[in-house]
């Protein structure tokens, strides 16, 4: 639970620090652009000012803007009336097409796509003026501009994630120390409580084996404080297990392979019996061979809460299916059971410690509310995920999906 919280805390400052920094890193990168194109605009405008002949078209041609700049005058009639070729040179294919676009074009300028070329078209007196700069140095700037920029935005998310995760763990560590503090007490309780609860099981049923002439209301008295001992006897066995598997959930006692296969067919076999008893069948569908890596005896306390639960609520009549199938790389259990659905407001606390549904508020089917607590935190300190759905159509199913241990 609490990795969760670290995670969702480092999301968040991920998203509101992290967009913020690439907001920013963007805005310089489109503010570098624009200047740049700003560059190009302003020396082919300079260049259409000026007027052939003298020397200012020579500085115009050679370096306007530090930009190489071609200048040439057509008559409307296509005849050429002045350039400064001699001084500038452009490759001829891509001379010829850059005018062939200038005299199609409805545009004022353009750019020759997949070269450096960018030009500008005004009319003159007796005909029209074009100029082309050799925009490569802008264009290489502009890609130098780019790579900056991106690796800016990745050190920039690097830092905040460092910085996001140091606050997490700073910021979590109260909730940490409490959490550590809780699970230790519930394990010290639990412990505590195992003796003078085996001393009271073990005096009432000296009580109970001895004919000593204990009436029949002390009798029932006896009776009754055993029964009420060996239930809170199985209620603190069940709070030390959820204590240790919560205690397991950032490091599994055990991390071996496990055929996850055998285990689910081992305890489907096993409840055949319970289900025979309480009117119902169960139904198995399992592939063979489905490994998993993780602790053998928590995995079996999964699966046979599972089923027992499926059980325990299926109506006398119908049957309980159990599956187990490989999907994308994970080993998916799932568990089905007919009868009344679960109310949509009650699914989101069916993994609740102590939560029953009000149906379950009574000694007859057993239980403490820990059982899916538990079966949850075996899930989860497995890399797993387990998840509930209930329709009145399709039952009510308990879906496990575990990584599938590899080769």
């Amino acid at each position: 639970m609490l990795r969760r919280l670290r995670r969702r805390f480092v999301a968040v400052v991920m998203a509101f620090v992290g967009t913020l920094v690439i907001a920013m890193v963007g805005i310089s990168y489109a503010n570098s652009q624009a200047s740049l194109d700003a560059i190009v605009s302003r020396s082919l405008d300079m260049a259409l000012e000026q007027r052939s002949g003298g020397d200012g078209d020579k500085d115009a041609g050679m370096g306007m803007r530090h930009l190489p700049i071609l200048w040439i005058e057509l008559s409307y009639d296509g005849v050429k009336l002045g350039s400064n070729e001699p001084e500038l040179s452009i490759d001829t294919g891509d001379l010829a097409t850059v005018m062939g676009e200038v005299v199609s074009s409805d545009q004022g300028d353009g750019r020759l796509e997949g070269s450096h070329l960018s030009w500008r078209r005004a009319s003159t007196l007796g005909g029209f003026r074009v100029v082309i700069a050799d925009t490569t140095s802008i264009d290489e700037e502009k890609t130098s501009q780019l790579m900056k920029s991106a690796l800016l935005a990745a050190i920039g998310m690097a830092v905040t994630f460092g910085l996001a995760e140091a606050l997490a763990c700073w910021a979590v560590r109260p909730v940490q120390l409490a959490w550590d503090q809780q699970h230790q007490f519930v394990a010290d309780a639990s412990h505590e409580l195992k003796t003078p609860l085996a001393v009271i099981l073990a005096d009432t049923e000296i009580l109970l084996r001895k004919d000593d002439g204990l009436g029949e209301g002390a009798l029932r008295w006896v009776e009754s404080a055993h029964e009420e001992a060996e239930h809170m006897r199985g209620l603190v066995e069940e709070m030390l297990e959820l204590a240790l598997t919560e205690d397991a959930a950032g490091s599994k006692r055990d991390n071996v392979r496990i055929d996850l296969s055998d285990t689910v067919e081992r305890e489907t076999l096993e409840f055949d019996a319970v289900a025979f008893e309480r009117g119902t069948s169960i139904e198995s569908s399992i592939d063979p061979g489905l490994c998993v890596m993780g602790d053998a005896s928590q995995l079996s306390r999964l699966v046979k809460t599972l089923i027992e639960n499926a059980c325990k609520y299926a109506p006398k009549g119908s049957s309980v299916t159990v599956s187990l199938s490989r999907r994308a790389g994970m080993a998916e259990l799932a568990v089905t059971n007919g009868g009344d659905p679960i109310p949509a407001e009650d699914l989101p606390h069916v993994f609740d410690r102590f939560w029953r549904s009000d149906k379950a508020r009574t000694r007859e089917t057993g239980g403490y509310g820990l059982g899916l607590a538990i079966a949850k935190g075996i899930a989860e300190s497995h890399s797993g995920k387990i998840e509930v759905t209930s329709t009145a159509e399709a039952g009510t199913t308990f879906t496990v999906r575990l990584p599938e241990a590899r080769d």
